[in-house]
């Protein structure tokens, strides 16, 4: 089954990445999320139109056949701890 990919701009550098569902949950209070190039994308303002598709994006998914995303590293937030 293919992951569902999210398509955000870097305000970085420049640049649209392909972002995993999973990352994107995981990330979308900071406006932090790692691409499947492995780069940790800075969302830009949504309102920006899209700017060139990353290369190492695209090489990641033209060989897709084992695609892992790295996993980002998260501290659990307090309230969610406790239950």
């Amino acid at each position: 089954m293919e992951p569902f990919l999210v398509h955000i701009r870097c305000d970085t550098d420049g640049y649209t990445h392909a972002i995993t569902e999973d990352e994107f949950a995981t990330g979308r209070h900071e406006g932090r999320f790692r691409a499947v190039c492995g780069h940790v994308v800075l969302a830009a303002p949504m309102i920006e139109e899209p700017g060139r598709f990353d290369p190492e994006c695209r090489e990641a998914l033209r060989g897709e056949a084992a695609l892992e995303v790295p996993r980002q590293e998260r501290r659990r937030s307090r309230w969610r701890s406790r239950r």
